[in-house]
């Protein structure tokens, strides 16, 4: 069983169902899991019922988390995805969408997935020739600036399907590029990785942010299989929050995209 996972944090996001749902491959995605869970991190009824007007997913099952913290938010998840006995996991957040997805057949993306049944992970943002624009690496004064794009891993795959290649890399090579080692980008991994990426420590680590830097720091110092494809097939556009050095940039490649 794979089970998608896309929360929503507070009100204010609007913005991101209205994509949500403008974006007709990231539908078609998350249509061919078998349960789709929607959850909502301190969100008003209000907010709850628009989303749920909108909602264009099969088989949704909403979540309602208030007055807890994010890490203990992946905790009930993993219970519950224990309990319906789930076998692949996908993760997003509220702000992925679609990236050079159009040539990748989506179906073919499952059945890859579902071929591999553990110590299995598939990062669906990065790619050995980044992304089609130029690259934002903050710097340690905190200012964002660019980089020249180029192919910073130039690697043969390993795999080579009908419309995509696999990498087969690890957290180790990510950290090493510069990358993170593990973040709140989308991907998929067999539910066996669960426990690993979200151990206790990663739950009692509090909020978002403190639970994304602790995974930093576990995973430049530790290695698990983390796969790449040659597409951006889905990645989060930072354009409402806290993170906003990339904003214009992001809006940009949606309204290229005719999401935004």
């Amino acid at each position: 069983m794979i089970v998608s996972f896309r929360q929503t944090y507070g009100n204010d996001r609007g913005k991101l169902h209205e994509i949500l749902f403008k974006d007709k491959r990231l539908i078609e995605f998350y249509n061919l899991c078998d349960l789709n869970i929607v959850s909502f991190h301190n969100c008003s009824k209000e907010t709850i019922k628009n989303y749920k007007k909108l909602n264009k997913l099969k088989n949704t099952e909403y979540l309602v988390f208030n007055d807890i913290e994010y890490g203990e938010c992946i905790q009930r998840l993993k219970k519950k995805l224990h309990e319906i006995k789930c076998t692949h996991f996908l993760f997003t957040q509220d702000d992925t969408f679609s990236g050079n997805n159009d040539s990748i057949d989506l179906q073919e993306l499952i059945n890859y997935v579902k071929s591999h049944s553990d110590k299995f992970m598939l990062s669906l943002q990065y790619n050995p020739a980044l992304e089609n624009v130029h690259r934002l690496k903050i710097w340690p004064h905190g200012n964002p600036q660019k980089e020249k794009n180029e192919n910073i891993l130039n690697l043969k795959p390993d795999e080579i399907l009908k419309t995509f290649d696999v990498f087969h890399l690890d957290t180790s090579i990510f950290v090493e590029k510069t990358w993170s080692g593990m973040d709140d980008t989308p991907y998929i991994c067999s539910v066996d990785f669960l426990d690993i990426i979200y151990d206790d420590f990663y739950i009692k680590s509090g909020n978002v942010w403190d639970c994304e830097r602790y995974l930093q720091r576990k995973f430049s110092k530790n290695s698990i299989p983390r796969f790449i494809t040659d597409k951006i097939i889905f990645r989060n556009y930072n354009f409402i929050g806290k993170t906003l050095f990339k904003k214009e940039i992001d809006i940009n490649l949606l309204v290229n995209k005719n999401l935004y």
